[in-house]
């Protein structure tokens, strides 16, 4: 008896928890708009020989790991709505796995930019630095 109302107490602990669908939708936004710009600029990279195809391969396969689990946690707060920009990024990584597997490092930066314009990063201001 006491296990279930440890459980029942963490379950209530951990719903109480859960984000607001604004916060879950600019959550989601934020994490698309980095992993399309990451996977843009991976592509490019490695099409330009600057990264391995082993290290490239580990960037897609991390980035289609983390957008099933951001979209995932973006519609369990947000509903559909919220997980869209990562869905739509998420929806170029098997071409880039593809590339990847046929050496097809035009089709992978295409792929890579794709994926990068569903949602753009927020670019961030420069700081100024003392002289």
């Amino acid at each position: 008896m006491r296990r279930l109302s440890l459980a029942t107490t963490a379950v209530l602990i951990l719903s109480g928890c859960s984000q607001s669908p604004e916060k879950a939708a600019k959550q989601a936004r934020d994490a698309a708009g980095s992993w399309g710009a990451t996977l843009s600029a991976a592509a490019e990279r490695w099409s330009g020989g600057e990264i391995s195809t082993r290290y490239f391969q580990t960037v897609v396969m991390q980035a289609q790991i983390s957008l099933q689990k951001e979209a995932q946690t973006a519609r369990q707060s947000g509903g559909d709505a919220a997980a869209a920009p990562v869905d739509a990024v998420a929806s170029h990584v098997s071409t880039l796995a593809d590339a990847v597997r046929r050496g097809d490092r035009a089709a992978a930066v295409d792929a890579g930019h794709a994926a990068a314009s569903e949602a753009p990063a927020e670019k961030t201001p420069p700081v100024a630095r003392p002289q």
